[in-house]
């Protein structure tokens, strides 16, 4: 795209805003549905997720042309349908907001907030670098998913995890990428924007429908009061995007009942789709939805048309997964079950160590607790007032637990396969604390009925935004812990840690002979030795297997790594590879000799040198 120097951000931002909201937005329309930001959005996400599913499995080209072809055959197709307006009436536009006075300026202060981290620390997430923004890299690079999940050698120098996440959030950052033609990660910025505007136009909408605009503009309030939910979403990790399609679906199931409620089955459809294409265990979202309906008595074929819209293309990925690799959640030991890489299970089990009993101490759930008051108190005041209506037997508020508990469900299974601790786990909660959220803000107008009590819960929420504020900025830091000063770069702490870590290991190897090919456990040197020239290969790569063979004899390790050309290894000093390496690895005396010969802080560098007189 050759554009003057003054119009091509313009022009490259448009093309982007437009592929993630016409086709979507022209597919409400043939549906003859309400326009929703969140649902235009959503739809969109769809329809670019199913446009590479098939280029996936058809092996056609992925590039900016075949991505925005697919998006505005879409676009036509749906224009095409004659339009009809809506039997529905949905709850009124988000943008009356602006009409709640004076705590506008409080939601527009948390939008700065925002605004300023998207701005300045995108993509903050510590494992977004290796995993979806990689992946959205590698798939534009090299113009297909053949590589993902990894199998071969050659795929893992491509892919460094050996997982098999769908790439639902990937495509969204392949197309941002595309239409920027660069993959400087502050063009994601505009796609986590509007994952968060849409959750909280999706938390007004199921608000207002149950309480009215009041009940919304709380809601909306108690959302920006919520740093854990915004801090889930502007990690730039697919949390955000499940927060949206599940209280999406949520909403979309409200409106089974109104007169086009075949339309929102449909509408649920494509929320459920987007929800399973998040990670590995996407696809019991929409088994839940239909489970849901089924148990709440919803029209047969409102049923069948959720399940013909969610179910293919949530199992098109895990089916791709287990013809390619053997096991449909390729990362996962599932019972033994299925084939998995046995080094990458192994490592990863070491990896996750104390995490795994992460619950089970008093202290942790201590801790847990202090949390949750701490960053998510409007979702803490949702579950006592969820508890209530259900006392109450509303129906709606049945639908609403359904997905709540499975929220908390997802978390709790979570934990065990968490390597960051019981605070980074927090994030997978993200759906459940947006629809809390909305529940706390009608449960709270239920329960305050006089106008003088009114007033002091207007204040109090207005207090509670105004006190967010700093956490939204600083999280996953305290901001009660350091100096007001450092708030505006709290956030990016980690990320300026990591940077650290690699600009040092790259000193220390771009000097050393022999360096085209390393063994590493480091996920994030194939991006930073990528310019130099160096293939980073993991310890679980199949081209390495043998060094962890327990069946082969020690010269015959000896002789396979001489034979690969391989001569440094790049491991941690500590976490799993620090017990893990010594423990399986291969490379044992008279065979081999380890020599260090460069270390920083963090990670040493070995080399690894074969006897020169190995037996025949």
């Amino acid at each position: 795209m050759h554009l003057p120097p003054y119009a091509e951000i313009p022009v490259r931002l448009a093309l982007l805003l437009a592929g993630l909201l016409l086709p979507g937005s022209m597919l409400l329309r043939a549906l003859r549905l309400p326009w929703s930001l969140a649902a235009a959005f959503a739809s969109s996400a769809a329809t670019l997720y199913v446009a590479v599913l098939v280029f996936a499995w058809t092996g056609a080209v992925i590039s900016l042309l075949t991505l925005a072809a697919a998006l505005a055959l879409v676009t036509l197709l749906a224009r095409l349908v004659p339009a009809r307006a809506s039997q529905t009436q949905i709850s009124s536009s988000f943008a009356s907001f602006a009409q709640m006075g004076w705590w506008l300026p409080l939601y527009g202060a948390f939008w700065l907030v925002v605004a300023w981290r998207l701005g300045f620390q995108p993509l903050n997430g510590p494992d977004v670098t290796f995993r979806w923004s990689w992946l959205a890299e590698q798939m534009l690079r090299f113009g297909s998913l053949d590589f993902y999940p990894p199998r071969s050698g050659a795929d893992f120098v491509k892919y460094f995890w050996a997982e098999s996440i769908p790439p639902g959030l990937a495509s969204l950052y392949a197309w941002a990428y595309a239409c920027a033609g660069s993959k400087q990660p502050l063009w994601t910025s505009p796609v986590v924007a509007l994952q968060l505007l849409a959750v909280h136009e999706l938390i007004w909408r199921l608000a207002s429908r149950w309480g009215g605009e009041a009940v919304a503009r709380r809601a909306v309030l108690l959302a920006a009061a919520c740093p854990l939910l915004t801090w889930s979403v502007t990690l730039g990790q697919e949390t955000g995007l499940i927060a949206l399609a599940v209280t999406g679906l949520v909403w979309s199931l409200h409106h089974l009942r109104d007169r086009d409620g075949n339309l929102w089955a449909v509408l649920a459809g494509l929320f459920a789709a987007v929800a399973a294409s998040t990670r590995e265990y996407g696809v019991i979202f929409p088994v839940v939805a239909i489970t849901a309906l089924i148990w709440l008595q919803a029209p047969r074929r409102q049923i069948w048309l959720l399940a013909l819209i969610a179910l293919p293309v949530a199992l098109a990925w895990p089916l791709r997964v287990w013809l390619l690799t053997g096991n449909p959640v390729y990362s996962l030991n599932v019972a033994g079950l299925f084939a998995v890489n046995p080094v990458f299970t192994a490592w990863n089990d070491a990896l996750r160590g104390p995490s795994s009993h992460a619950l089970a101490s008093g202290e942790n759930w201590l801790s847990l607790g202090r949390y949750l008051l701490l960053w998510a108190l409007p979702a803490v005041a949702g579950v006592a007032a969820l508890v209530m209506l259900l006392v109450q037997r509303l129906r709606e508020a049945r639908l609403v637990a359904v997905f709540v508990v499975l929220g908390f469900g997802l978390w709790l299974a979570s934990v065990a396969y968490t390597a960051g601790g019981l605070f980074y786990s927090l994030r997978v909660l993200s759906p459940a604390l947006a629809l809390l959220v909305f529940i706390a803000s009608y449960g709270l107008g239920f329960a305050v009925q006089h106008p003088a009590a009114s007033r002091a819960l207007a204040a109090a929420v207005a207090l509670m935004v105004l006190e967010s504020l700093p956490k939204t900025l600083a999280l996953p830091e305290n901001p009660y812990h350091i100096a007001v000063r450092d708030w505006p770069q709290a956030a990016g702490q980690f990320p300026a840690v990591v940077r650290g870590v690699n600009e040092a290991l790259l000193a220390k190897l771009q000097p050393l002979p022999d360096r085209r090919r390393i063994v590493s456990d480091h996920a994030g040197l194939p991006r930073v030795l990528g310019p130099i020239g160096t293939e980073v290969l993991p310890l679980w790569s199949p081209e390495v297997a043998w060094l962890f063979d327990e069946k082969l004899p020690p010269e015959e390790i000896a002789r396979r790594w001489q034979k690969s050309g391989l001569r440094y290894l790049v491991l941690g000093k500590t976490g799993a590879t620090a017990g893990f390496v010594p423990t399986h690895a291969r490379w044992r005396a008279p065979w081999f000799t380890l020599r260090t010969v460069a270390e920083t802080d963090t990670h040493v560098i070995l080399e690894a040198i074969v006897a020169t007189a190995l037996p025949k």
